[in-house]
């Protein structure tokens, strides 16, 4: 039974990550990494570099890791980003 984070490479994404696996539970990473730092990443969580609009992709490794639940942090954080690029913020 895994948790799939997404956007696990992230500031907060990296500590939900760290608190699941010292609750003993299997997190998996997708990041895009637009803004995260693969160093947050602990080295023996399985982490995919993934836009998570590749859902093919995605599924296909939610079905690898038995994936039971989703935890989703990806998403653009600023909000004067979302004005200068509001196309972008909305995909």
């Amino acid at each position: 039974m895994s948790w799939l984070v997404t956007g696990g490479a992230g500031y907060i994404g990296s500590h939900v990550v760290r608190s699941l696996s010292a609750a003993g539970l299997e997190p998996v990473v997708v990041d895009s990494m637009s803004s995260g730092v693969h160093g947050f990443v602990p080295e023996q969580v399985p982490f995919y570099q993934l836009n998570i609009l590749q859902t093919e992709k995605l599924v296909e490794i939610m079905k690898r890791h038995e994936v039971t639940g989703v935890i989703h942090l990806a998403g653009y954080k600023y909000a004067g980003e979302s004005v200068k690029h509001p196309l972008l913020a909305f995909e």
